[in-house]
């Protein structure tokens, strides 16, 4: 049985909707052709990045990097793999923007906020 409240039609191409931790909605392309544009839905994006904050805060200083940085991993691992679908290309960029500042202020202040650490830690060493 349906849910009243939370059930309804809805033409997609009027207003987009969220399914699932997805935003769907229908854009027109470079090509004047019109197509369903799947994506994480903003909710989900800062739900990632709320994560992310606490194994990457100023409570977690104490911890190793060696012990941090697997978990991070794993759980970019998991929601890019769950959203990999559809066209998430340019929330992944941006993802990857932001863990890579929030990696390297974490680091930085783990390491004394140290004015020449912030610039010696370039994106190379950051994936090393």
């Amino acid at each position: 049985m349906l849910n009243e409240e939370k059930t309804r039609l809805v033409d997609i191409r009027q207003e987009g909707i969220k399914f699932l931790g997805f935003a769907l909605t229908w854009r027109k392309g470079k090509r004047g052709l019109e197509y369903p544009h799947v994506e994480p839905h903003p909710k989900s994006l800062q739900k990632l990045r709320d994560k992310l904050w606490e194994k990457l805060n100023h409570s977690t200083l104490w911890r190793s990097a060696e012990a941090v940085v697997p978990e991070v991993n794993r759980q970019l691992k998991g929601w890019k793999q769950y959203f990999h679908y559809g066209n998430s290309a340019r929330v992944f960029d941006r993802v990857q923007y932001y863990v890579e500042n929030r990696i390297r202020r974490w680091w930085w202040r783990k390491h004394g906020c140290q004015r020449e650490l912030w610039n010696e830690l370039t994106r190379q060493d950051l994936y090393e």
